[in-house]
């Protein structure tokens, strides 16, 4: 089981997203809201932390999930602005929407690499 932080303003995304992992017996906690995520990574540990390169505070937040040695994915469906993201924070590995639950899984549960 892997434990996912899904960082991202569409509601409905987010808790598609979070259903579909839950389905398949991984934990996923979601929120819209930086500061809420910062935190949690501060307390709990996360396999994982999807962030929406679109939201105010993307970036002081993947910093934090470098810090607390979570594996960070930031995410967006427009190529340059993942793109910047990723250049920004060469630790956090870049994933283009829309994409499966278990196009994420798969990523996760491999080794890490550099931005993809």
């Amino acid at each position: 089981m892997l434990a996912f932080l899904l960082v991202d303003g569409d509601r409905n995304f987010r808790d598609a997203l979070a259903i579909a992992l839950r389905l398949d017996g991984h934990l996923a906690v979601t929120t819209g809201e930086v500061d809420e995520a910062a935190q949690r990574l501060r307390v709990l540990r996360f396999d994982c932390c999807l962030v929406d390169a679109h939201l105010p505070g993307a970036d002081a937040l993947l910093e934090v999930a470098a810090r607390t040695g979570t594996r960070a994915i930031a995410t967006s469906p427009h190529p340059d602005l993942l793109a910047a993201a990723a250049a920004r924070h060469p630790s956090a590995e870049a994933m283009a929407k829309p994409f499966r639950a278990s196009d994420l899984v798969a990523r996760v549960d491999r080794p890490e690499t550099s931005a993809a």
